[in-house]
């Protein structure tokens, strides 16, 4: 719970550090229109034998464009872009990031074929137990809001700051434990039975004459979007990906005045070789069942209202960090005390060994793993 919660907190201004870390994702601000075109046209230019699969609107007015690309050598790595200019700033490893090794860290503990993540969303159902089974135990809880007793003994003070830290964080407990919870539901859904997976629309085409056809421009695309979606904020344009045997359509996603949804709640995917929009997505035309989905990351990330969001459960995040170390003590204390007094207490016994294994082992062998497929090409 201490890494989860930990890595969580951090993960929620990632972003933010890898600007303070990498020169790269840093540009002068501008109020010019984000140059899509440019960047695919400079793209083409610096890397000929790259496959870009999309490239993201800058976080903030000072921030780099970042896309993903597959090398000739078949290693993803990050390209960054001025989204003013369209200018190529350089690339890095895909895993060079400070953003992405939190993240996947947090969300399944670098351990491969989805184990991990069974493991780390199960947290979901353990935070959700931890906040009722707190509530029920702290007699009187309501009264609570103010009270920390900092002139007492130090059992007296991490109590009253476990309980304190808890209180204030019953809003933040509820909605990290129901969607963390989700997500174990959701990968579960998926594994099974694809429950939660929706393809996209098939584009006929002629295999034989896919490879022969031009594609239409991105700046034709994402005119065919806003044809749909008049005030779609663009967030994100996954590029085609074509083959002798599939086609897949520009998607063209971001955002409109629609509060507390993922991007891809509002996308037009747009045939690869006509200006013409196959499937258009709008979150003020969805259902409630859809904008409760599409809420969901939101709601875990933070991130729906820019950097102030962000802080806040950075803050609320580190909090559950200090009741999961608080609690911690607590319980040892008590059964220090008890094992003084030649009383019975429960340990946790092969738990605690198995538990750090787990946590242990996956991050080495998680980041051997990172080096050996990414980082050799650095």
């Amino acid at each position: 719970m201490i890494i989860i919660c930990a890595t969580g907190t951090l993960a929620t201004v990632s972003r933010e550090l890898d600007w303070l870390v990498n020169p790269m994702l840093r540009v002068d601000p501008s109020d010019r229109p984000i140059a899509w075109g440019e960047m695919i046209k400079n793209y083409q230019e610096s890397y000929p034998e790259g496959d870009l699969s999309y490239i993201e609107a800058p976080l903030y007015r000072n921030f780099a464009s970042v896309g993903l690309m597959i090398n000739e050598d078949q290693l993803m790595r990050r390209v960054f872009f001025n989204p003013y200019t369209g200018e190529v700033l350089g690339d890095l490893p895909w895993y060079a990031s400070i953003q992405r090794f939190l993240r996947d860290l947090h969300r399944f503990l670098l351990i491969p074929f989805g184990i991990g993540l069974y493991i780390v969303s199960s947290f979901g159902f353990v935070l959700i137990a931890s906040l009722i089974t707190g509530l029920v135990v702290y007699k009187k809880w309501w009264l609570g809001w103010f009270r920390l007793r900092v002139n007492r003994t130090r059992r007296i003070f991490f109590g009253d700051l476990h309980r304190l830290a808890g209180i204030w964080s019953i809003w933040f407990l509820m909605i990290i434990g129901a969607t963390g919870a989700w997500y174990f539901v959701e990968r579960a859904g998926n594994d099974l039975n694809d429950a939660f997976i929706y393809p996209g629309p098939k584009i006929d085409v002629d295999p034989q004459t896919t490879e022969k056809s031009p594609i239409i421009s991105v700046d034709n695309a994402i005119a065919t979007a806003k044809s749909k979606i008049s005030d779609l904020d663009i967030k994100m344009i996954m590029l085609p990906r074509i083959t002798k045997e599939t086609v897949s359509p520009y998607r063209i996603e971001g955002q409109v005045n629609t509060l507390l949804v993922r991007n891809r709640a509002n996308q037009v995917l747009v045939h690869p070789f006509k200006a013409e929009a196959i499937d258009v997505s709008d979150s003020r035309t969805s259902s409630l069942s859809k904008r409760l989905f599409e809420s969901v990351d939101p709601l875990h990330f933070g991130d729906f209202g820019g950097l102030l969001s962000k802080l806040i459960y950075f803050s609320f995040g580190t909090l559950t960090v200090v009741m999961s170390l608080s609690g911690l003590w607590m319980w040892q204390r008590r059964n220090k005390a008890l094992e003084e007094k030649g009383l019975a207490y429960q340990s946790m016994g092969p738990i605690k060994y198995i538990s750090l294994g787990i946590v242990t082992g996956s991050i080495i062998v998680g980041s051997i793993a990172i080096y050996v497929v990414t980082f050799q090409g650095i």
